[in-house]
C-alpha cells in the first residue's frame, strides 16, 4: 500500500506545473467536453435589482484616484428601463467626499458592483452591451478578486476612448499595484506585478457585442461574440470574484488631455449580465 500510495502522489503531482497550475500538455479544461455549464447568475435588468448590485465600489468609493479619473459615480445615473441596464455619463459639477479625499467633479457616471452580493471563483462570465465611441468616456466589464490584496483583476473588456476601432483585454496579477509601497513581499523584490491583454481591432462602438470570460484552473480565455480573441495561463485567480460595470471619464495624454463633450450624456446599455460553473456531465 506504501508503494501504491507513492505511485499515485506521483501521477498526481505530475499534472501540476511548478506554479500550482495545471499543466496544459497533460490536461487542458478548455478542451475537456466532459462537464456543461450550470447558471449561478443571471439578471435581465427588468428592473434594477440592489439585492443584485451595489453602485458604488466595495468599499463605498464613489471614484478612482489611482487612475486619476475624473467622474463621481452616482446611484441616480444607473437606471433600468426595457430590460436594458442604462449607465450613465454626464457633464456635470459635483464635490465628492470620497474615501480618499475632496475634490470638485466635472463630470457624474454610474457604476455597478457585486462585491457583497455575487461572487465566484472558476466559471464563464458573460455580458451582453452596446455603447458609443467618445474620447475620454471609458466603458468596462471587470472581475477582481475577492482578497487583500485586490489582485488578481480581470478586464473582460475595456473601451477606453482613445482608439475607435480598439478594445482592449487585459489580466493584471501579483500586488495590489500602485497601492503596496514596500521593498520586499514574501522574498520578491519590487515590482511584484504583472500585466499581459491584447487590443482586437474592429467596429465597437454602438454595436450590440456579447463578452465571454471563461476561467478554467489551467487558463483564461476571452471571447468576443463567441469568438476568441485572447488567453492566457499565468497567474490564474484561484480566489472567488466579483463584477464591475462602469463607465469612467479620463483626459488621456494620448487625446492632448481633452474629453469630447459634443454628444453627451454617454450611455453603456447592457442586455444582460450572467454567469456559470462547470458541471460534470450527468451530476
Amino acid at each position: 500500500m506504501r508503494y501504491l500510495y507513492l505511485i499515485i502522489l506521483v501521477i498526481f503531482f505530475s499534472i501540476f506545473n511548478s506554479t500550482g497550475n495545471l499543466n496544459s500538455e497533460s490536461l487542458s479544461y478548455s478542451e475537456n467536453s466532459d462537464f456543461e455549464w450550470q447558471i449561478t447568475f443571471e439578471d435581465d435588468f427588468d428592473i434594477f435589482d440592489n439585492g443584485k448590485w451595489l453602485t458604488t465600489y466595495e468599499s463605498g468609493g464613489r471614484t478612482n484616484w489611482a487612475n486619476k479619473e475624473l467622474q463621481w459615480y452616482k446611484d441616480e445615473n444607473v437606471k433600468a428601463e426595457n430590460g436594458i441596464l442604462k449607465i450613465t455619463a454626464k457633464k456635470e459639477s459635483v464635490y465628492g467626499n470620497d474615501l480618499h479625499g475632496e475634490k470638485q467633479f466635472e463630470y457624474t457616471s454610474g457604476i455597478i458592483c457585486s462585491s457583497d452580493k455575487f461572487t465566484q471563483a472558476y466559471g464563464k462570465w458573460e455580458i451582453k452591451v452596446k455603447f458609443p465611441f467618445r474620447k475620454g468616456f471609458w466603458p468596462a466589464f471587470w472581475l477582481v478578486a475577492n482578497q487583500k490584496p485586490g489582485l488578481p483583476e480581470i478586464d473582460i473588456f475595456e473601451y477606453f476612448g482613445k482608439k475607435e476601432n480598439s478594445i482592449a483585454s487585459v489580466h493584471h496579477w501579483g500586488l495590489d499595484y500602485p497601492h503596496y509601497s514596500g521593498n520586499v513581499y514574501e522574498g520578491k523584490g519590487e515590482p511584484f506585478y504583472y500585466v499581459s491583454g491584447k487590443e482586437t481591432e474592429g467596429k465597437f462602438a454602438d454595436e450590440w457585442m456579447i463578452w465571454t470570460f471563461e476561467c478554467y484552473p489551467d487558463r483564461l480565455v476571452w471571447k468576443l461574440n463567441g469568438n476568441t480573441v485572447f488567453e492566457a495561463t499565468d497567474g490564474i485567480p484561484t480566489s472567488k470574484m466579483y463584477m464591475i460595470a462602469n463607465v469612467a471619464v479620463k483626459d488621456w495624454e494620448e487625446n492632448n488631455f481633452e474629453v469630447d463633450n459634443s454628444e453627451i450624456p454617454y450611455v453603456m446599455e447592457v442586455d444582460y449580465i450572467r454567469v456559470y460553473k462547470m458541471t460534470p456531465i450527468g451530476n
